[in-house]
């Protein structure tokens, strides 16, 4: 992903970080204002980078007289390892290595699971899920895609025990795994495995996992919760649903982007959504106006 575009989402992210706003303004625009406000306030130096700093606006100059080498590097050499250290610098958030990860091993990624509309859906289930205060447990991520939701439950306030991530696409499991590897290493508090959503147990299922030395094992986790946030992509969404036992905790999105060919299960309205996922015990049902389509959610027992 290019950097202004990470920078973007980052600032999408973490919009109580200011740093990050000024971050983005110093490297696209180079707006000394946001830059200055990023530097050290220690400065020393010659006079004559002082005037060519103020008067000039010369940021070589300007950064003779501070000591931010990572920062010079990124904003005048457009160095991208230096992307990290100053991403680090303004936020604690695992999505920084991960992404350093994919850039020094080259790793190819669909950029959609950054796309701004992505990142604002689950930005909204973390934000509800908040407000609810209700403890997830155990939580089964239903077609879980790259699992960048599960990084975002983890970093959150939310009570949430282990995420079981499953998808279809073996590439998008080991995507998952890098995204969230610290809690992968911590006694698999995450784990992701390639499976058929329509061929889970949702009482309890046992699974194939690929330890980190290549060797496989079969491991078996019972849901408090079960999370779909690609509802749209479901074919057989009644039959998927039906597998679900009753009283679990269920999230579910969806959304009206008939647009998209592997859309296949696109709802018009919330009302359409809630008869097609009914549900015993409702804690909350909305929408979320995005550039392209609406997004519905709906969370509660079935």
């Amino acid at each position: 992903m290019e950097t202004h575009k990470l920078l973007d989402r980052f600032e999408l992210l973490y919009p109580q970080v200011s740093e990050l706003a000024d971050l983005r303004r110093a490297y696209i625009d180079k707006d000394m204002s946001s830059i200055f406000r990023l530097l050290p306030q220690d400065v020393t130096g010659d006079i004559d980078d002082l005037r060519k700093a103020v008067l000039e606006n010369n940021l070589n100059s300007l950064f003779r007289l501070v000591d931010d080498e990572d920062l010079r590097k990124l904003l005048l050499e457009d160095n991208i390892w230096k992307l990290w250290p100053v991403l680090n610098r303004y936020t604690d958030t695992h999505f920084v290595a991960a992404f350093k990860n994919f850039f020094v091993n080259e790793t190819k990624i669909w950029e959609d699971c950054f796309a701004r509309g992505q990142l604002q859906s689950k930005q909204w289930i973390v934000t509800e899920l908040e407000k609810l205060d209700v403890e997830l447990g155990t939580v089964f991520l239903c077609a879980g895609w790259y699992a960048t939701l599960s990084t975002m439950l983890f970093e959150s306030n939310i009570n949430v025990d282990n995420v079981r991530s499953f998808d279809i696409d073996q590439t998008c499991v080991d995507i998952a795994k890098v995204f969230n590897k610290p809690w992968l290493r911590n006694d698999w508090k995450f784990q992701a495995s390639v499976a058929n959503i329509l061929d889970i147990d949702y009482n309890s299922h046992t699974f194939a996992v690929t330890r980190s030395d290549g060797t496989s094992c079969n491991i078996t986790s019972a849901p408090d919760t079960i999370i779909n946030t690609s509802c749209e992509h479901i074919l057989d969404f009644d039959k998927w649903y039906k597998r679900i036992p009753s009283n679990k905790l269920v999230i579910l999105q969806s959304n009206n982007y008939f647009e998209v060919d592997e859309h296949v299960n696109c709802v018009v309205n919330e009302d359409e959504f809630d008869k097609m996922a009914p549900m015993s015990n409702v804690l909350y049902t909305g929408e979320l106006e995005l550039e392209k389509y609406t997004r519905f959610m709906r969370i509660g027992y079935k």
